[in-house]
Formats: structure tokens, C-alpha cells, sequence
């Protein structure tokens, strides 16, 4: 299903734990499609929250870097009463979109996850070990040569 994945959310994957997984349609104009095709879309510091109990929106999108106030996700409506039931219960959960494809019948979708946030200490020692084996590596082809 996801065969056309146009733009990717790399940080979300690293700064979230990602819990649960939605895929929603998005209420786009020509143009935004336009962009989207041409990659000139930007979704790394958007979010997510829901209206009235009943909408999601998705906020600080950059589409041909120009920021687009909000933009409609079009979902379930047992699934907006999920989502919304697991961020009244635990209030550290947010809504982060990670993906945006095309789907088999041409449609543009937006993959979003439930997530928390990493703490600070856990993203730096991550980034210590990613540094250390990079290290290893280029001693270990030093050593080879």
C-alpha cells in the first residue's frame, strides 16, 4: 500500500517512541498536490490536534517553504474518539505525522502515529553510540589498508 512514499518524517522515528499507527486522507488543493509530486513539501516540525472532538488538524506544514496554517485529516470517526481517548488518558501522548504516499487509487494520504517523546539523556546517548561505532569502522578499514 505504501509503494509511493514521497516524504518522509526522519526525526519522528528518532525523537518519538511511535505507538499507534492511522493512515488518513488529507483535504489538499491542486497546487499542495502539485507540490507533493515535486517533494517541495516539508512535514518535519508539524503536529497534530483534534477540534471539537471531532476534526484532526494538522498544524506547521511547509508546502514550497511557505507555511500552511492548517490542513483537514480526513478519518474514522471511531477513530478520532481512539485517538482522542488515549491523549485524555495519558496527556504526554501527541499526534506526530511521519509519511506522506500516494495511495494504489491515487489519493493523497498521511501516515500518523500516537506517540511520547524521548527524553533528552536517552536521544544523546543514542548519538554517543552512533558516533563510537562510526569510530571502529573507519579503524577497522585503517587497519585493513
Amino acid at each position: 500500500m505504501i509503494n509511493n512514499i514521497k516524504i518522509i518524517n526522519k526525526k519522528a522515528y528518532f525523537e518519538y517512541y511511535l505507538i499507534n499507527k492511522f493512515n488518513a486522507g488529507m483535504v489538499l488543493t491542486g497546487n499542495e498536490i502539485k507540490y507533493i509530486r515535486k517533494n517541495k513539501f516539508n512535514i518535519y516540525k508539524s503536529y497534530c490536534k483534534i477540534n471539537n472532538n471531532k476534526e484532526i488538524y494538522i498544524y506547521n506544514l511547509k508546502i514550497n517553504n511557505t507555511k500552511k496554517k492548517k490542513i483537514k485529516l480526513l478519518l474514522l470517526k471511531r477513530e478520532i474518539f481512539k485517538i482522542n481517548q488515549k491523549i485524555k488518558n495519558n496527556s504526554k501522548l501527541t499526534i506526530i505525522p511521519t509519511k506522506i504516499f500516494f495511495s494504489n487509487k491515487g489519493y493523497a494520504k498521511i501516515e500518523i502515529y500516537l506517540s511520547k517523546k524521548k527524553k533528552i539523556y536517552y536521544i544523546k546517548k543514542k548519538k554517543k553510540k552512533k558516533k563510537i561505532k562510526k569510530k571502529k569502522k573507519k579503524k577497522k578499514k585503517k587497519k585493513k589498508n
